[in-house]
């Protein structure tokens, strides 16, 4: 009788015989019951592809040649894995034997005669051990067994699904040979797919498929056909045995780290379909144009291998040749990562791919990677920092410039600001685009240009990156490859750290004895200058320790069977020194059992005016890292400021405190250092102390799903209204860019000097109000950067690049602050008088994505604005909040105004039917209005007041009352 779970497995045993061309075994398959493997079929590939190595083993053991080469098997199989022998080969008493070929990289590859002598079969039902247990499906290489399968239905009587297909995999006999040879086990469903390379624990099964949901490719196929159809296919079975399988040795006790056995990495479905997706459309573009001149975006969500695909992708890209033909994809692959140790991660994941040792450099300096360049080193590993001078490098040699490139940018979003996204860019712009201007006297710099566009063929670009920003997608375009933070959570490849927030009020009152009421300064650097105030003073970070470490040992500690670890994120550096000294005395008085270790950059104290450095502060040896410090048990808590709140992995992380203000990407970066899965990681803590939680949940559900952002093309014309609009100011005009610019092509430090202070002069009394001067300052550096992008894409006259170098320099001098401002100097006087932290809820995502919301007091956004009068508003603020009359007065006036703006009248009318959008968006940008007014009248008091700061407090009912008077006056 056929159930559901055998036509299953029948049809996937068709489609693999019929499609791909593998041998179906019967019953009287010569299968060894000890070995597991065919030995006739083995040695007669052997024999087949390798006779001269045949003859020589013949020529010491005549007739037991065959024997001793079985015999040589089984020694090397009791401490290497079979796919390794397969992968390297076997040696037999100096003799060389390959088990099978990989597909030909080159025509003059060794494989390149013997790929297609390969045989696969597989095993229906197979039989093994002493109780005449059953497998599903066994496929064979060569006679060897390289893969099992349990496949399951979840249909019928029985029903079993994938889960149960690995509980049968954890429940066999390891010590089996079938269990022990195989480099891959399949446990799958119709509709689902979990694979291991080690099958004793259902821990090591990994989800396996295409998306959050498999859809059958074409009519008439299960779900998971990719399985059956690609994943198994022999081209796709043969290319992981010979480039995807990593081994990553054993690793033994030292000190408070535990050992670690051998084991394999496999990759995951979207690592594997990124590195080929790339390497098929840069291998099609060379093939069909003779150069690599593409680019590609890969939003690969954080925690889920990224740093891994990226070494994958270096090797493939490094070994590819032109289809029949001895040409190389690439000369060169250059690795950028932003993190200064150049990136523990992507070195310590590079290591384990022994085959690159010798073709792979690190170059931290700028002579390292001169040295490496000079070498011909196939694969440098490098920071981001050192792009721009790699590219002009590239660029004046000759040699180098003929050679084709791969960069594989890691963290692509924090590569777009200033020169070094500038160098990123330029090759990006079309080379077919005329230059503005073509004259014999075309300068140097613009010659550059036009040379480095002419050559962009030469250049493949790969940017990775998480969470994606507006501008690397209009750099790089749509997505080329997405595997999204909603796909990784569901597989249970990182953790959820939004689902539950503990949200904290931080609330302070300050003082400061020299303050003049009728000084006003920029709002937004006020409020973080006094931010920092507040964040670093010591009562306040010796209360927030003490929470902290309470939460730490009743919520943190006892996660991960008792070995999590916590980050405590600071303001800032001082604060951060702070927080350690702080808590390293405490977890000495309360002999804890415990350590804190304290990450940061080198920094000079402004009090002492010593320099701190990470290396004495946490009393590190000679070449020492901090996080291999922390890898150590004894050690469970780091505090941090800006260091590793991106680019560190540390699994046993489970526990984040947040004493700094994060927002968008940078919120979602820094609290994802807590996704990294763990044996028993089922759940972390994140606390937030900086009234902040509502946005970082907000972060999380903007890019759960992948890029926001959609491609768009840049406007041409932005920089160029910006030059105008300088030009229109007469202050400085193209005549005196010109001027300076000649002095700067002479390299007179004294001259330029010099003319920077007459232009400073002229300036001084061109503009004489302190605001205009820092707006026109402003407005030089928008126009510097504007042009920096933009011409990256497009080509602009010689007049706009010379107003750009003069605005530069020029531009950054025209105001000569003093040694200490006169706002620092207030801020330096103000102290907390009073302070409390108070717990306000809890906040976190849904598994779909939607926020929730439980304790505490909520803000108002997400549903249309309540109408409200501005009678009716105050009557409430005076029974909800303690408001004198002049605050309502002013309550009055401000909301008055607001209600009678026609720009906010446009905006509601216009989205009258959008009340997501007017009750959660436009709503804040009300709220900054109305701030922004108090600001101007004067009113500092309510704007650090949290009666009128915080959510669903009187700024955002004044909001919500001025978009509901608009929206009742559009319906009268």
């Amino acid at each position: 009788m056929s159930t559901p779970e055998l036509l299953f497995q029948q049809h996937v045993a068709d489609f693999l015989e019929r499609e791909h061309g593998y041998e179906r075994l019967g019953k009287d398959a010569a299968i060894d019951p000890t070995d597991v493997w065919m030995a006739d079929v083995l040695w007669a590939f052997v024999v087949d592809t390798q006779p001269e190595a045949v003859e020589t083993l013949r020529g010491q053991y005549g007739s037991a040649a065959r024997d001793e080469f079985f015999h040589a098997l089984r020694d090397e199989l009791r401490h290497t894995p079979l796919w390794m022998i397969l992968r390297h080969g076997l040696m037999v008493r100096g003799a060389s034997f390959r088990l099978y070929y990989p597909r030909p990289r080159s025509a003059e590859s060794a494989a390149a005669a013997h790929y297609a002598r390969n045989h696969l079969a597989f095993f229906r039902g197979l039989r093994f051990g002493p109780r005449n247990e059953e497998v599903d499906l066994v496929l064979f290489l060569n006679g060897l067994p390289v893969v099992l399968l349990e496949l399951k239905h979840e249909a019928g009587a029985q029903g079993w699904n994938v889960h149960d297909a690995v509980a049968q995999f954890a429940r066999r006999d390891h010590a089996q040979s079938l269990f022990r040879l195989p480099f891959l086990f399949i446990a799958a469903d119709t509709s689902e797919v979990k694979v291991a390379t080690d099958p004793r624990r259902e821990e090591h099964f990994r989800w396996f498929n295409t998306g959050l949901a498999n859809q059958p490719l074409h009519a008439g196929e299960y779900p998971v056909e990719f399985l059956y159809r690609e994943v198994l296919s022999k081209d796709s079975l043969l290319e992981a045995l010979a480039f995807f399988l990593v081994h990553v040795p054993a690793r033994e006790a030292e000190g408070d780290k535990p050992a670690r056995p051998a084991f394999s990495i496999f990759p995951r479905y979207h690592q594997a379909r990124m590195v080929r997706r790339v390497a098929e459309e840069a291998l099609a573009r060379f093939v069909e144009h003779g150069d690599i001149g593409c680019k590609f975006l890969i939003n690969h969500s954080a925690g889920s291998g990224k740093t891994l695909s990226i070494c994958w992708l270096a090797d493939r890209l490094h070994g590819l040749f032109k289809p029949g033909s001895n040409e190389k994809l690439v000369d060169r692959v250059i690795v950028l990562t932003d993190r200064k140790a150049l990136d523990k991660n992507i070195r310590d994941e590079l290591a384990n791919f022994a085959h690159l040792a010798d073709v792979v450099g690190f170059a931290r300096s700028a002579a390292e990677l001169e040295r490496f360049l000079t070498r011909q080193t196939s694969i440098i590993v490098s920071t981001q920092q050192k792009f721009a001078w790699l590219l002009e490098r590239i660029e004046n040699d000759p040699k180098l410039k003929q050679q084709r490139v791969a960069f594989l940018i890691d963290e692509a979003h924090r590569s777009q600001e200033g020169q070094m996204g500038a160098a990123i860019r330029l090759p990006f712009r079309d080379p077919l685009q005329p230059d503005a201007e073509d004259s014999a006297d075309e300068d140097e710099e613009d010659k550059l240009a036009r040379i480095i566009r002419a050559h962009d063929g030469n250049q493949l670009f790969v940017a990775f990156t998480a969470t994606p920003s507006a501008a690397t997608v209009q750099l790089f375009g749509a997505a080329f490859d997405t595997y999204s933070e909603a796909e990784a959570i569901d597989e249970g490849y990182i953790v959820d750290v939004a689902s539950s927030i503990i949200a904290y009020k931080t609330l302070f009152n300050l003082h400061c004895p020299i303050a003049r009421p009728e000084q006003a300064f920029p709002q937004g650097v006020l409020a973080k200058a006094l931010m920092n105030v507040a964040f670093q003073d010591e009562e306040l970070i010796q209360y927030k320790a003490e929470v902290m470490l309470r939460i730490f040992e009743e919520k943190v500690k006892p996660l991960v069977g008792g070995r999590a670890k916590a980050m405590i994120v600071a303001t800032s550096r001082l604060a951060g020194l702070r927080y350690f000294a702080i808590l390293r005395e405490k977890l000495k008085e309360r002999a804890a059992g415990y350590k804190v270790l304290y990450a940061l950059s080198d920094f000079v104290h402004p009090v002492s005016e010593k320099t701190v450095s990470e290396h004495e502060v946490n009393e590190l040896g000679a070449g020492e890292l901090i996080e291999d410090r922390f890898d150590g048990d004894d050690y469970r808590l780091l505090v941090v400021a800006n260091k590793f709140q991106t680019g560190f992995d540390q699994p046993l992380l489970a526990g984040m405190f947040l004493d700094k203000a994060v927002a968008d990407r940078n919120a979602v970066q820094t609290v994802s250092r807590l996704n990294r899965c763990h044996e028993g990681k089922g759940e972390v803590v994140v606390v937030d102390f900086t009234n902040n939680a509502a946005s970082i949940v907000k972060a999380f559900a903007k890019y759960r799903q992948g890029t926001p952002y959609a491609p768009s093309e840049p406007d041409q014309e932005q920089c160029v209204r910006l030059y105008q609009e300088i030009l229109d100011a007469k202050v400085f005009n193209q005549d005196d860019a010109k001027a300076f610019c000649l002095l700067l092509e002479g390299k007179d430090d004294a001259a330029i000097q010099a003319q920077v202070q007459q232009l400073r002069l002229r300036f001084q009394f061109a503009v004489a109000a302190p605001e205009q001067r820092r707006s026109y300052v402003h407005l030089l550096g928008k126009f510097v950067g504007s042009y920096r992008f933009l011409n990256c894409f497009f080509a602009y006259g010689y007049a706009l690049r010379e107003f750009v170098d003069f605005a530069e320099v020029v531009g950054p001098q025209l105001i000569k602050a003093g040694a200490v401002s006169e706002l620092m100097k207030q801020v330096r006087a103000t102290t907390v008088v009073r302070a409390s932290v108070q717990e306000a809820g809890v906040v976190g995502l849904q598994a779909g994505g939607r926020r929730k919301i439980t304790g505490g007091r909520g803000g108002v956004g997400g549903s249309a604005p309540a109408r409200m009068s501005i009678d009716e508003m105050l009557d409430k603020f005076r029974q909800q909040f303690p408001i004198s009359e002049e605050e309502a007065l002013f309550i009055r006036q401000v909301t008055e105004e607001k209600a009678r703006d026609p720009g906010i009248r446009t905006t509601v009318l216009g989205h009258q039917g959008d009340p997501i959008y007017l009750g959660d968006v436009f709503r804040r940008q009300v709220k900054v209005m109305i701030q922004t007014r108090y600001g101007e009248l004067g009113r500092y008091d309510e704007l650090t007041d949290e009666k009128y700061t915080d959510d669903g407090a009187i700024f955002d009912i004044m909001a919500v009352t001025v978009i509901g008077q608009h929206s009742a006056s559009g319906q009268l």
